[in-house]
């Protein structure tokens, strides 16, 4: 899945006050809801590096130093109708006075207005990434065997920090994720966000040379029963080997050993989403991620 969850780490705010569900809905839904909407906006970014983007009625951040709208984005959009237009225009002129010229706007079941996706439209905003939120219970079985064709590792705090340094596994990050030549140096600069959370981090290894190949990690989400899938990350030659599924197991059973009840993920619905639902994870919603580009609305 695409969006960047080394982003998505830090508990900026309390996870109960974000979302207005119908009365109709069950707690434990509104719960998951909250927390697959929450967990993409969950970092308080990192000062001069990942900023947040300041606004009383949306979440998002500015990375002034790579042009990528997965890191230039904006969500939890929370507007009043007739403020809506405005602000899109606001938040174009935002991130084009920095020179940025690609932006991510992320949808979810609670954006308002309800209008919201005809007003991007408009103002030049294409749906670019078909994105699903989707929830596992951990009562249910989950039959994998985990490929012993990899060697997996899994990383957590001070170790993290010093992994993510290693020029091998930022390359791992650019070509999976198809970010911008040198993006992965961002993550030199953010070892201290994952400091004292209970983020784990999994890697995959080829066994012959010690090569990273993909990477995966699970967040616990503050305040709830749901752990996030997050980052799961694979070369685009070592696809298709069962590096994922692995991944699935893996923090499947770390998940159920800590006493979570969901698994939730934002997955990609031509990549991870089709593995994810062949490993009985359920579509809540949809997530349709926006982005507007310079070059288009000249």
């Amino acid at each position: 899945m695409k969006i960047i969850s080394f982003f998505l780490l830090a508990n900026a705010f309390n996870l109960n006050m974000i979302v207005t569900c119908s009365d109709s809905m069950s707690q434990k839904d509104k719960e998951i809801l909250d927390a697959i909407e929450y967990s993409l906006f969950m970092s308080p970014g990192v000062e001069g590096v990942i900023d947040k983007y300041k606004h009383e009625s949306l979440k998002g951040y500015i990375c002034p130093m790579v042009d990528f709208e997965e890191l230039n984005r904006v969500g939890m959009s929370r507007l009043p109708e007739d403020q809506t237009e405005e602000t899109i225009k606001e938040v174009i002129a935002s991130y084009s006075s920095l020179g940025l010229k690609s932006i991510g706007w992320i949808l979810s079941p609670q954006s308002e207005p309800s209008n919201l996706k005809e007003k991007l439209e408009n103002s030049g905003f294409k749906n670019e990434i078909p994105i699903l939120g989707m929830v596992r219970p951990l009562s249910e079985q989950l039959d994998i065997e985990i490929t012993d064709e990899f060697e997996f590792k899994s990383f957590k705090h001070e170790k993290i920090a010093e992994l993510i340094q290693s020029p091998e596994i930022q390359k791992v990050y650019e070509k999976a994720y198809g970010a911008p030549e040198g993006s992965g140096q961002l993550f030199n600069l953010m070892g201290s966000m994952f400091l004292g959370l209970d983020y784990t981090l999994y890697v995959a290894y080829e066994k012959n040379d010690n090569k990273p190949v993909a990477f995966g990690s699970l967040l616990s989400i503050p305040n709830s029963n749901c752990a996030l899938l997050s980052g799961a990350a694979t070369l685009p030659e070592y696809r298709k080997k069962g590096i994922y599924s692995a991944f699935l197991k893996m923090r499947y059973n770390q998940a159920k050993t800590e006493g979570v009840e969901h698994l939730i993920v934002q997955a990609k619905e031509g990549t991870s989403a089709p593995i994810a639902a062949k490993n009985g994870f359920e579509k809540v919603c949809e997530l349709p991620f926006y982005v507007w580009r310079a070059e288009e609305s000249e």
